[in-house]
């Protein structure tokens, strides 16, 4: 069940239920004993009832939300989610900034269950081509747009009005 867990005999020798979970970066845990609360059964409801009344005031990140969160870099730079920089080596002589986005891909077929249905999707900026700080400014300014065409139904991968313009038209036809 989301995001409560049973704890048996821990290291402090409590049965427990303990809820943990986070939103917008802030974690939110609690146990719940049964030796407080009259056995597993009451203990379970009485954390059942404190993660919904956390979930109801606090609820979950839509998805542009979470596209769109600032998040620390693991590289130096953009605080832009989904744009990051890789450092000159054997894929790029002079490094290159990338804006990727995932996307839910729909109805596959022979699809594992077990299998994430998503893909990336990603354009890179060569720092040779563009220079340092233009490359940057690409793809964070494609990032953007690759959310901005995933919020409007759109594929991210097509950039041209002609290119979008054809995929629309083959995609009525297949209707």
């Amino acid at each position: 069940m989301y995001a409560v867990h049973r704890v048996d005999a821990d290291r402090h020798g409590q049965n427990a239920w303990h809820v943990n979970f986070s939103r917008g970066g802030k974690t939110f845990q609690m146990t719940f004993s049964d030796g407080t609360y009259g056995g597993n059964e009451q203990a379970l409801t009485v954390a059942k009832a404190y993660r919904d009344a956390v979930l109801s005031v606090v609820p979950p990140l839509t998805n542009r939300d979470m596209r769109m969160q600032v998040r620390k870099n693991r590289s130096e730079g953009s605080n832009l989610p989904g744009v990051y920089y890789v450092q000159p080596g054997k894929h790029y002589k002079d490094g290159a900034w990338i804006a990727r986005i995932e996307v839910q891909v729909e109805d596959q077929e022979n699809a594992s269950v077990t299998k994430r249905r998503r893909k990336a999707i990603s354009r890179t900026f060569n720092i040779g081509k563009y220079g340092y700080d233009e490359a940057r400014r690409l793809a964070e300014e494609e990032r953007i747009r690759m959310v901005l065409a995933v919020d409007d139904g759109d594929e991210p991968a097509l950039r041209s009005p002609d290119a979008i313009a054809l995929h629309r038209k083959l995609s009525d036809a297949e209707e």
